[in-house]
């Protein structure tokens, strides 16, 4: 099509003429200073970064807008028992992901009870597990108002919970927030793909910057985010551990426009393009297109939209099962004559057994549940045992589990 968009670098290699260069200075100028465009301010080695406004990407936004009233609808439609489970779920696979993107070796089992530890606070005590302050930090993502990092202090306390122990001596920071030497990353033949900003000096420029896209009103969060999360990557403020503090970013200056669902799954979706990640940052490198990074924030808009899509259609058959779940509790209630609390408890034992992560429900869960004394509860759980409905598991603490078969 002769009016479709395109990147710079690709209509200069399709001009033939001897004035190809100066033809890209036009149209670089062009796009730069075009009513539509979103210009950042902020100057790199590749120009001043930018964000033209195609009609595709227009659309993608709006897109994006329409799949997240959806999302909150059906999650708006989900119990707490269920949201609190799918949520520690969702935590457990983000960092399995974004652990897996950088090649640390981690297993479900240690994240998940990073998780656990991190919900108990205990992520602050000298013993906690691995991981379990960045799970800490991911949690803190599920708070109705978060708060953006205000200062280059603040990235390098989230930077320092975010890759723990996790990282050699040898990497660590050596400057006085980040790295005080250069920084190369090597691609597939020993070739060098991109080399991080050059002094500590020009880091803390570059990352003030940064922090002040994240807050800016004049940018639109969709755009400013994946462009805020490009300059953290091409600034490169560490030796190590770049990729998983990127992300977290990203998913944090997300948090107030996306749902909670579409947030914690950004680092997944992201693992499961990454090669398509790494080819639009490159893109985005390359001095010909002048520090247009139009494609490279539209490459994570088909991220984020192709989360919503997985999360659109998961939630909808969760939701479906549910409603079998509630009507077979019903029955049962009425089979064995079960008082309300008791069905309410069997209800959210199922939703557990179905949706959770956990195994089985303690005595404690379940006086929670029911808004209940620990006494009152164990009435309630003794019901239960006594319909045939429940085995209990341990004693200490009282735990318990679903005795019956689980309907599809």
């Amino acid at each position: 099509m002769a009016d479709e968009y395109r990147p710079l670098a690709t209509l200069f290699h399709m001009d033939a003429s001897t004035a190809a260069p100066a033809h890209l200075e036009e149209l670089a100028h062009a796009r730069l200073t075009a009513d539509s465009t979103f210009r950042t301010g902020i100057t790199t080695k590749l120009g001043e970064l930018f964000i033209g406004m195609p009609r595709e990407l227009t659309r993608q936004l709006n897109d994006v807008l329409a799949r997240e009233r959806s999302i909150a609808v059906l999650w708006n439609g989900i119990p707490r028992i269920m949201k609190h489970s799918y949520i520690v779920h969702a935590i457990s696979e983000e960092i399995l992901s974004t652990n897996d993107i950088e090649g640390v070796r981690s297993t479900r089992k240690e994240v998940q009870h990073a998780v656990e530890t991190a919900q108990h606070e205990a992520a602050q005590t000298t013993h906690a597990p691995r991981f379990a302050k960045f799970a800490r930090l991911c949690l803190g993502l599920t708070a109705e108002h978060t708060q953006l990092p205000q200062t280059l202090d603040d990235l390098r306390t989230i930077y320092d919970d975010v890759v723990g122990d996790e990282i050699a001596d040898d990497d660590r920071p050596d400057g006085e927030l980040f790295r005080n030497g250069d920084v190369e990353i090597i691609g597939a033949g020993e070739r060098v793909v991109h080399t991080g900003a050059h002094t500590e000096a020009r880091i803390n420029e570059l990352l003030t910057q940064m922090l002040a896209l994240m807050r800016s009103e004049q940018i639109p969060a969709l755009l400013a985010a994946p462009t805020a999360h490009f300059l953290f990557e091409y600034t490169h403020p560490f030796y190590d551990g770049n990729g998983r503090m990127g992300r977290y970013l990203l998913a944090l200056n997300l948090q107030p426009t996306l749902t909670l669902p579409s947030v914690l799954s950004l680092s997944r979706t992201i693992a499961d393009n990454r090669q398509r990640y790494y080819k639009a940052f490159s893109s985005a490198e390359n001095p010909l297109n002048h520090g247009e990074l139009t494609f490279f924030v539209q490459m994570l808009l088909e991220c984020i939209a192709q989360a919503q899509t997985e999360l659109i259609e998961r939630l909808t058959q969760q939701l479906n099962r549910l409603g079998r779940l509630s009507a077979h509790c019903d029955d049962l209630g009425r089979e064995h004559r079960l008082s309300e609390h008791a069905r309410q408890t069997l209800f959210a034992l199922r939703q557990e057994a179905v949706f959770g992560s956990r195994d089985g429900m303690s005595l404690d869960a379940a006086a929670q549940h029911l808004h209940l004394s620990k006494q009152s509860a164990r009435k309630t759980v003794e019901e239960l045992e006594r319909a045939g409905l429940i085995t209990f598991t341990k004693r200490r603490p009282l735990t318990f589990v679903y005795a019956g078969e689980l309907p599809e």
